[in-house]
Order: structure tokens, then sequence, then C-alpha cells
């Protein structure tokens, strides 16, 4: 169960990266061609948005299937086969399709798991410690009421009552920072005591950038992005994309606060964010704060507030956006990588009826049901919730991978509802000579039909992970008179092509 978690995070994440480093680089450059959609916050959200839903979808037990990139295929050397007194561990759960060897990939991905916790961990933990900052220095600051409000500066003609009905708190701290919104569900507006030496126009303008960002739930859509920030900690781009975010909201909040306002304000207010710098001391990242930023970030802000701002972008920008989001997003689902395992060459290719012939009165010899083997649960290997042992034999494969017909016959079930019961996924079942019949479950994908009559080694389905699995594997069961017979007795060398673990697990032989 770990490991396939591990290789899933482990795909994900990879995905993730290589979705994030796209889509920045076709925004950098839609951003040249349009400089307009560097100003719009919906860009870096929806941008953000798409790397999460990439890491989603790589993480769902069927998009491998979706994928066209070959399986990195992972070589193991096959495990020489034990003696047959080696007795089961009673005592064991297996899972369906996973096995307990453990190689370099394995030890990565399982590494890169924990790593991953730790480093949420530390994120959520700088995460509470900023909470804890900007909390405290609430719990300092003094509350101003409807007659302080009214006497400050940067509210004359603001409706003052009707924002604090509206659930706005307003606070005055000692506190060298810029003036900042702060709360989700009970929003302060925190202003510094210096502000109040700016002059009134100045002051009037600050805050009526803050109150825009309020009205425009901006602080909302920040804390979503720094939420996603700490999620995806290991991907340098979402700090860059949650930074672009902020930009957006600056100049959204600067173009609502100029729109039609003569060049003298514009003056003013491009001298307030300089004057800001200079008194600033600190940055909460907790909040959306005015002036914050590097000198550089504020000079091109005053340029664009003197240049009359960004105009709102064309429909070929949106268009080009959108469309360049949904291709990646499509391209992280057909391009995502994935696994296989094989097991090292022994020295021939996998054993088939016409590799070793069956010895005189010996029952009919199957072919592989894949081009690769790897047997991970043998016949009557042990499982506590499931009577007389496992029912067939277990072989790794990635979801995907082709199934074959180990003997030719017709198909007579072709189901999802197979009536074994739905822990067999999608199954398929053929009927061979003598009263035989071999079953395949848990498949992604059947291309065979009941009635239909197939050749040894043709392809009936796709492996998968559908029915009651930990991972995606084919299950294979064989019948003979209806009754359930151990499918190793139909197939020639499989101790040369199981896992240890198999091998462990397998009863002794009578």
């Amino acid at each position: 169960m770990l490991n396939a978690i591990a290789f899933s995070f482990l795909k994900a994440s990879i995905t993730c990266g290589i979705a994030a480093a796209v889509i920045l680089a076709l925004l950098t450059l839609a951003t040249r061609v349009w400089p307009v959609l560097a100003g719009h916050r919906s860009v870096w959200l929806w941008s953000q948005a798409a790397i999460a839903c990439a890491f989603v979808l790589a993480l769902l037990p069927q998009s491998a299937s979706y994928s066209v990139v070959p399986a990195i295929e992972i070589a193991r050397p096959a495990p020489a086969a034990t003696q047959s007194s080696v007795q089961p561990q009673s005592d064991a759960y297996e899972a369906d399709g996973l096995d307990d060897d453990i190689d370099p990939l394995e030890l990565l991905a399982q590494a890169w798991l924990a790593l991953y916790v730790a480093g949420l961990l530390a994120a959520s933990a700088r995460w509470v410690h900023a909470q804890r900052g900007l909390r405290a220095l609430l719990h300092h600051a003094r509350p101003l009421d409807t007659t302080a409000l009214a006497q400050h500066a940067g509210f004359d003609g603001e409706p003052v009552a009707a924002l604090l009905r509206r659930g706005l708190r307003v606070c005055e701290t000692d506190a060298s920072i810029s003036p900042m919104l702060a709360g989700l569900a009970r929003p302060h507006l925190l202003l510094p005591r210096h502000l109040r030496s700016f002059s009134d126009e100045q002051q009037r303008l600050i805050v009526a950038h803050e109150l825009t960002h309020w009205k425009r739930r901006d602080p909302l859509w920040l804390h979503a992005s720094m939420l996603l920030q700490t999620l995806f900690w290991f991907n340098p781009l979402f700090a860059v994309l949650t930074r672009r975010l902020n930009w957006a909201q600056e100049l959204g909040c600067d173009h609502a606060v100029l729109a039609g306002r003569p060049t003298q304000q514009r003056k003013q207010y491009a001298a307030a964010l300089v004057a800001q710098l200079k008194v600033q001391q600190d940055r909460l990242g907790a909040g959306i704060a005015f002036g914050h930023g590097s000198p550089a970030s504020l000079r091109a802000r005053v340029g664009l507030i003197r240049e009359q701002g960004l105009r709102a972008p064309g429909l070929p920008g949106k268009a080009a956006v959108a469309a360049a989001l949904a291709s990646v997003l499509g391209a992280s689902l057909l391009l995502q990588p994935a696994f296989a395992w094989r097991a090292a060459e022994p020295g021939v290719p996998a054993p088939s009826a016409s590799v070793a012939a069956p010895a005189a009165g010996a029952p009919q010899q199957w072919q592989m049901p894949l081009e690769r083997v790897r047997v991970t649960s043998f016949y009557g290997a042990a499982r506590k919730k499931l009577d007389g042992g496992h029912h067939g034999i277990d072989f790794a494969a990635r979801t995907g991978t082709p199934i074959l017909a180990a003997a030719g016959g017709t198909v007579i079930v072709s189901t999802a509802q197979y009536e074994g019961g739905p822990q067999y996924g999608d199954v398929v079942l053929i009927e061979h000579a003598n009263g035989v019949r071999s079953l395949y479950a848990h498949l992604s994908v059947r291309s065979v039909e009941a009635g239909q009559v197939v050749r040894a080694g043709e392809t009936i389905g796709l492996a998968g992970a559908t029915g009651k699995v930990t991972g995606p594997h084919l299950h294979l069961e064989a019948f003979r008179d209806g009754e359930r017979i151990d499918p190793q007795q139909m197939f020639t060398g499989l101790d040369a092509l199981a896992t240890s673990q198999a091998l462990r697990k397998r009863p002794a032989r009578l």
C-alpha cells in the first residue's frame, strides 16, 4: 500500500513541476505580447488552479491509462526459487498487486513522500508563525470606533457606519508597517500611526486602496494562493505565481482607486507609495499591504500610475491564456510519467507453450498473459480476509498494459459486474479446451465481448485497478470442470519470474 501511494505521489509531483514550469513560461510569453494580462488577478489564480488540477489528475488511479508516454521500466533481478518446504507467513496480509521487494526507485519514492510530509509540516509551521505574529500585532493595536474614524483624515467621505456594520474592523498600531487588510472571517484594516503624517489626500487614497481590496475580496484569493503555496512547498514556482497574483491585486486596486482622478491626485498617490517604502520596517506575509515590495516593483507601479494604469485585456489575450491552461492540463494527462516493473531477463524470453513442451500426461501449458512477467502473489497465499488463501496469481502490471489470452478459446464473460463479486472489477472469462477456463480480473479496459473466439496471445484488455485493489495489476484464476485450480500448473517457469515475497508466502507444495 505504501509503495502504491509513494509512487503515485512521486508521479504527481513530477507532473506538477513540469506543468508549473510550462504554465509560467507560457504566461511570461503571453504577458510580453499582452502586457495588460500581468495586472489581472484571474490570470494568476487560474494558473495556480490549473497546476493543482494537474497534480490531482496525476493522482487519480485511472489517469495513467490516458498517458501516451512509454512507461519507465525498472528492472529487477529475478529471485531464485526457494525450497518448496518454505511455509507461508500466515499472519501477514498481502495487498493485491504489491510486494515488499525494495529497489532504489521505491526507496526514492518513499523518501520523497516522507520528505514532503516533513516539508509540509515546516511550511505549515511558518504559516502558523506568521498568523501568530499578525494576531499579536492586532492584539496590541488600538481599535478605532465610529467617532475615531470620523476624525481620521483617511476616512473623510467614507461611509464609516456602513463599513462597520458590514463587519470591517479598523485598528491603529505604532509599528512601522504598511497599511494592510488581515483576516478572513473577521477582516481587520490595520493602519500604522505614521500614516497620519501623510497629507490628507494621501491618507484618503491609501484607505480607499485598502477598502478596494476588501470589496474585491482580495484577501480570500491571496489566502487561497498561499494555501496552495504551502501544500506545494516543493514547487518554487507557486511562490512566483503568488507574488505575481499579489502584484496583480495591487495594480487592480491602483486602477480602481485612480480611475477618473486628475493628475495631481495620481502624483499624490505615487508619492504615498514612495513615502511608505521609506518608513516601512517589516512586512507580514499574512495580509495585503499597501506599498510593500521591492524598490524596483514600486518604481514599476509608480510608472503605471503615471501612465493611467493598465487597460482591460481584450478577447484575444483572455482566449490565449484559457487555451494555454487547457492545453497544459491536457498535456499533463497525456504526457504524465509512469513506472512499470519487469523482472530482469533470465537469459531467455518469458516461458510460453512454445518454449518448453509439457511432459506426457501433463496438462496443456499456457503462455504468459503479459509480455513482461513478474509474479507478486501465488495461488493459496495466506490472506486475512480470504478463506483458503489467494484464489489466483497476481502479475505486476501498470494501468494500460496489454493483457493477453493465455490460450485459445471462446470468451464466455466480459463484464464489469462479475458474479464472483464487485472485488473483481472488470473481468474477462475464457473457455478453453477440456473444460478449462481462465479468468482475468481488475482490467481497466475490456477489448473482447462474450461469444468472441480468441487466439493464444491475443490482446483481450488492458491492466488496471478496478474492483477492490490497492494498485494496478492482473489477477488471473484458472478452473477445470467448474472447480478452481492452481493456475501455476498451467504455466512453466513462474518461480524464476516471482518476487521473493511471493515465493515466501506461497503454501508448501505437497
